[in-house]
């Protein structure tokens, strides 16, 4: 399987590309980037043909799927223009920036034939995958309460679009619809009820007017409760083995992760103190996550078989993360009629950009 490569930043050249130098029957033959720098540093990393448009790269480039791993906003524009060539199409999330583009892209994927898979990838990583299957096999009985956060300090700079609500939406659409899918896909259920509180708290999100802390409370139709932090807003360095925690608790027992209490080792010396390593580049997740997601989606083109996390579900996700950033500028409870199937009326279709309510301190 040939594919092309689009966005060469932070996950892409972290999370993606080194995915592909450890699948056998895939080969990465284009990168494509608008900043020349990072393409050609790119290229240099893989030896994929560097492109600054993704036009050229189609017309250059025999390839079978491209890889979008671009800020949220291009994705509807990058992936349509990519299917509309006849190229399958992987997509980091969120699968968009507003639900009448998270449409359009699934529209484009059966008009045209092709397949369309968005990066959730918390479901590829073992971790979770390992929690999924004991739920499934009764061993707590019905989930009834689950609670999962990701926290760290950003440390990207002030004007990355990360923080910027018009471009990623802040921490609520990058790092709460990988908590909030989790949810979902854990209860196997769908929301009905949303609530949100959040806060702009460095100066980074205050300037940009997003939030970079937030506390999600997801009512499910099956009567689950889920409770979801995502934060940029910890200390400087906080992140290595303390990111993420997630407890399960069911009718009849409970499953627990943190990252805390499964790290190998705890260093401590005189000078630092006490030390968690790091061991994997990312703290989102673990890199043969990235490698298996990526396997999935290429070998489900292969086969024709379903995706593990189809384009309903990624947009079912996008659903539920703009109803939180809906509900934490309002201060309402946001009602769900579906986040599934689309049928909804587009309440929550588009982000969220105005200035935050709830600024902290």
């Amino acid at each position: 399987m040939r594919v092309g490569l689009v966005g060469c930043g932070n996950i892409g050249v972290k999370g993606h590309i080194p995915a592909y130098a450890r699948i056998p029957n895939a080969s990465l033959v284009a990168v494509c980037d608008a900043d020349a720098e990072r393409v050609n540093s790119a290229a240099l990393l893989t030896g994929a043909v560097a492109y600054s448009d993704l036009g050229d790269l189609l017309e250059g480039e025999e390839v079978d799927a491209v890889d979008i791993c671009t800020p949220p906003r291009t994705h509807a524009e990058l992936s349509i223009q990519a299917m509309d060539a006849g190229r399958h199409v992987l997509c980091e999330k969120p699968i968009a920036h507003s639900l009448e583009d998270a449409d359009a892209m699934i529209a484009s994927a059966a008009e045209n034939g092709v397949r369309l898979m968005v990066g959730q990838v918390r479901r590829f990583d073992d971790r979770y995958a390992a929690v999924k299957e004991q739920i499934e096999a009764g061993r707590v009985g019905r989930p009834v309460f689950i609670r999962r956060a990701e926290r760290q300090f950003l440390p990207f700079p002030p004007d990355a679009w990360q923080w910027d609500p018009a471009a990623g939406g802040g921490v609520i659409l990058d790092i709460g619809v990988h908590v909030l899918d989790l949810l979902r896909w854990l209860f196997g259920d769908e929301p009905v009820e949303i609530r949100a509180v959040a806060q702009a708290v460095r100066d980074s999100a205050r300037e940009a007017g997003s939030f970079d802390h937030a506390m999600i409370t997801c009512r499910f139709d099956g009567g689950g409760i889920g409770l979801a932090e995502a934060s940029w807003a910890h200390p400087e360095g906080f992140g290595s083995g303390l990111y993420a925690s997630l407890d399960v608790v069911g009718s009849e027992g409970k499953l627990g992760y943190s990252d805390q209490d499964s790290n190998p080792m705890l260093v401590f010396d005189e000078e630092a103190g006490a030390e968690l390593p790091r061991y994997f580049g990312l703290m989102s997740s673990t890199e043969y996550a990235f490698e298996a997601q990526i396997a999935h989606f290429l070998d489900r083109i292969r086969d024709d078989r379903a995706f593990l996390v189809d384009a309903g579900d990624a947009r079912a996700a996008l659903a539920m993360a703009l109803a939180a950033q809906e509900s934490a500028v309002t201060g309402d409870v946001v009602a769900f009629p579906t986040a599934a199937d689309g049928s909804g009326d587009g309440t929550h279709g588009a982000a969220v950009s105005r200035r935050p309510r709830n600024v902290g301190v």
